[in-house]
């Protein structure tokens, strides 16, 4: 398995790191983001990213260097959050926020090989918590839980207070009470473990970048949902959910795609190239999204998801 190492900490090499990594692992476009003069964190890889319930300008953004925290809707930005820390999904759950990851390790790449697909590295699971929408964070140490990476972590809109959190190698969880202990869903979700998010009670939707995105009403049994991206390819990078719409589900790929059937369909809401990663509505203000591009720029949309803007 063939590791990247990270380059020197200026933009152009920041650009050069990010092809890199999805050059050496086979990804579904060649072509290279721009840099730009966003004041996004200096990061390898911009995981998931949640808004405030009470503040639609506070953002919360999962990296491969930890946490970021922003309080004037993605202008600027600072480090919060435990150091050494693989942010690989960060979720809102009743009143607290939830980040879960991977133990990082110095000079690793953000992903790897894993089956079929590509995960996060493999290590020991970390799932923190906030209760003040991300200034401070706590550590937990739930029962139940493999000694794995955790992939990516998902709320169901029915029950906000469940949690569920899927790790690297496949395997599905769920918590109930505030992520001190979890309960397992399915050992193998059946497809490789990347972004998930929950629409309709009981309905998941999954995707990867390279197999395209999926919907389930088990996690186990799964049905293609066929788009392409602004490249020709099927890649999935990160789902939203719109607070008060199950149906409005926004995913970032090659450009940004729109759902309005639970993620039956898609179109593309933004048609370019470049890379985007998290992705996040605000509960507060529903017609208000966020998203993040590799390039780092930070986008927003006023109207649900149908149009987007780059800010200053």
């Amino acid at each position: 398995m063939k590791l990247v190492t990270r380059t020197r900490v200026i933009a152009a090499a920041f650009v050069i790191a990010v092809v890199a990594v999805i050059a050496a692992l086979g990804a579904v476009s060649k072509s290279s983001p721009t840099a730009a003069a966003a004041p996004l964190p200096f990061v390898q890889w911009y995981w998931t990213m949640v808004v405030s319930p009470s503040d639609p300008n506070t953002l919360v953004l999962g990296t491969s260097n930890g946490i970021y925290r922003s309080a004037d809707g993605g202008k600027t930005w600072a480090a919060a959050g435990p150091k050494g820390f693989d942010a690989t999904s960060v979720v809102q759950a009743g009143s607290a926020i939830y980040a879960g990851g991977v133990a990082a390790a110095p000079n690793v790449s953000p992903l790897i090989r894993k089956s079929a697909g590509r995960t996060a590295p493999d290590g020991a699971p970390v799932i923190v918590t906030s209760t003040n929408a991300g200034k401070t964070w706590q550590n937990l140490a739930p029962n139940g839980l493999p000694n794995n990476t955790i992939q990516a972590m998902a709320v169901d809109p029915a029950h906000p207070t469940t949690l569920y959190a899927l790790f690297n190698t496949g395997g599905l969880y769920s918590s109930t009470d505030g992520a001190h202990s979890f309960q397992l869903v399915t050992a193998k979700v059946g497809i490789a473990p990347w972004a998930l998010a929950i629409t309709k009670p009981g309905q998941f939707v999954s995707g990867d970048m390279d197999s395209g995105s999926h919907l389930s009403t088990n996690a186990k049994a799964w049905t293609k949902t066929p788009f392409t991206d602004a490249s020709g390819g099927r890649m999935v990078m990160e789902y939203a959910v719109q607070p008060n719409d199950v149906n409005r589900v926004v995913m970032t790929s090659r450009g940004i795609e729109l759902s309005t059937d639970g993620g039956k369909t898609w179109h593309s809401v933004l048609h370019t190239t470049n890379m985007f990663g998290p992705v996040a509505y605000a509960p507060s203000k529903p017609e208000t999204a966020y998203a993040v591009g590799f390039d780092r720029t930070i986008w927003r949309s006023d109207d649900g998801g149908k149009t987007w803007k780059k800010l200053a």
